[in-house]
C-alpha cells in the first residue's frame, strides 16, 4: 500500500475530515471543468470537448453529495473551512498546469489542455477504485466506480489527440508526471499532517476535562 492510500485509508475512519476531504475532490473537478471553459478558443471546441466539460461539472456534483452525506451543511460550499488543505489542492491543479505550458514551450492551450488531463485523468485510475472500495462499507460505494468509468473514456480520447497532435516525446510526458506525483504527494502529506494536528487537539481537550 502507498503512503497516499495509507492516508486516505485513516481519512474515512474520520467523518468531520472526511467531509472536507470528499468536498476539496470535488472542488478539484469543478476546477478541471472552469479551466476547460477559460483556456479553450471557441474555434476547438467540440462535441467531445463540451462533452468533457459537463461530465467534470457532475462529478463535482456527484462528489460534493457523497460530501454532504457524510459532512452535512458544513461543506455545503466551496469556503475554505469547509475544505482539507484547501491550498494544497489547488497548487496541486496549478503545478500540472504551469508543468505543462513549460514543457510545450510555446502558447498552445490545446495542447496543455491534452497534457494536464492526460496525467490528471492517469492519477483517476488510481485514485477512484481504491477510494470506491473504501467507501463501499460506508454505504457510499458505486458513485466514484462511475465516475472511473467515465475518467477511463477521458483518457483514450486523450492519448489518441495527443498521438495526432505528435509534438510531445514521452521523456517531455514523464516531466508533467513527476511534477503531478510531487504535489500529489503533497497534498496527501498536508492532510495527513492536518489529521494528527486534529488527534493532538483532541487527545489535549480529553485530558483537560
Amino acid at each position: 500500500m502507498t503512503e497516499w492510500q495509507k492516508i486516505l485509508t485513516e481519512v474515512v475512519k474520520r467523518p468531520e475530515i472526511h467531509g472536507r476531504f470528499l468536498n476539496t475532490l470535488s472542488l478539484l473537478e469543478y476546477i478541471g471543468a472552469r479551466k476547460i471553459m477559460k483556456s479553450q478558443d471557441e474555434a476547438r471546441i467540440t462535441p467531445t470537448t463540451l462533452a468533457h466539460m459537463t461530465e467534470e461539472i457532475r462529478h463535482a456534483q456527484i462528489i460534493k453529495k457523497l460530501a454532504l452525506k457524510v459532512g452535512g451543511d458544513v461543506v455545503k460550499t466551496y469556503a475554505e473551512d469547509s475544505l482539507i488543505c484547501g491550498h494544497e489542492a489547488r497548487a496541486y491543479i496549478q503545478a500540472i498546469d504551469h508543468a505543462a505550458a513549460s514543457v510545450i514551450g510555446e502558447k498552445s492551450s490545446w495542447v496543455n489542455y491534452l497534457l494536464t488531463t492526460l496525467v490528471i485523468e492517469e492519477r483517476a485510475q488510481e485514485l477512484y477504485p481504491f477510494y470506491d472500495e473504501l467507501l463501499i462499507p460506508l454505504g457510499l460505494g458505486g458513485p466514484l466506480k462511475a465516475i472511473f468509468r467515465e475518467e477511463e473514456g477521458h483518457l483514450e480520447q486523450v492519448i489518441a489527440a495527443l498521438k495526432e497532435n505528435g509534438k510531445l516525446t514521452e521523456t517531455q510526458i514523464e516531466l508533467v508526471r513527476q511534477e503531478e506525483r510531487v504535489f500529489f504527494t503533497a497534498f496527501f502529506a498536508a492532510v495527513d499532517e492536518r489529521m494528527q494536528f486534529a488527534n493532538e487537539s483532541q487527545s489535549t481537550l480529553s485530558e483537560t476535562n
